[in-house]
């Protein structure tokens, strides 16, 4: 449970986001981003499917966030890969023999 939540705060486009109806005339963020998608045709990621989605890599609030520099274009499932949080575990160590 807390990692699922943990998951939702940090993942911008989830599942309820993905779902939300659009509206039919694109705003100046859904140009911008369009327009980049059209400039990277390909996945930068896998660099195999057709990119769909743009990621920032900067976090909200960076004034240089929107600079095409810290983008990359991706396809959806990368996308998703890219914001899955890292998981670290840590083994105890072995016992001394």
């Amino acid at each position: 449970m807390p990692i699922e939540a943990e998951r939702k705060n940090i993942m911008s486009n989830t599942r309820s986001w993905r779902a939300k109806q659009r509206t039919p005339v694109p705003n100046s963020r859904q140009k911008r981003n369009g327009l980049f998608l059209d400039a990277h045709p390909v996945c930068q990621e896998c660099g195999q499917s057709q990119s769909r989605e743009a990621h920032h890599d900067l976090p909200k609030g960076n004034p240089n966030r929107y600079d095409w520099q810290h983008m990359r274009a991706l396809c959806r499932e990368c996308h998703i890969v890219v914001h899955q949080p890292i998981i670290i575990v840590v083994a105890p160590p072995a016992p001394i023999i």
